[in-house]
């Protein structure tokens, strides 16, 4: 179970959509910097957020839980469930759907 400032990080990534820096973090909470990416690290090892690049942070799937809210961003698995596999084009057509001409699928999905 997260402590109240671990929530309170939730929190504001949360009003932040979800995704936000550590800056924002520390200034919303007042706090230093230092401290902040203590808290992020030890809540990026307990699985509540996952720690970006350039000093970014994301609401994890158990962070969401804990905010009792659902995620707004499709895990890695989720997104290629259910997924339709695109037929790649030819070059004549990259070359057509490049100079705005239509495709042979375009045109296809027009006649029915």
């Amino acid at each position: 179970m997260p402590t109240s400032d671990e929530k309170r990080v939730l929190e504001i990534i949360d009003e932040e959509g979800g995704e936000c820096s550590e800056v924002k973090v520390s200034g919303e909470m007042g706090l230093r910097l230092d401290y902040i990416r203590t808290i992020l690290g030890s809540m990026g090892r307990r699985d509540y957020i996952d720690v970006l690049k350039r000093g970014k942070v994301r609401i994890a799937h158990k962070g969401w839980k804990v905010l009792g809210k659902q995620p707004k961003f499709r895990t890695p698995w989720e997104s290629l469930a259910g997924t339709e596999e695109e037929t790649p084009l030819t070059p004549e057509e990259r070359y057509k759907k490049w100079t705005g001409q239509k495709t042979t699928n375009e045109e296809e999905e027009k006649s029915y």
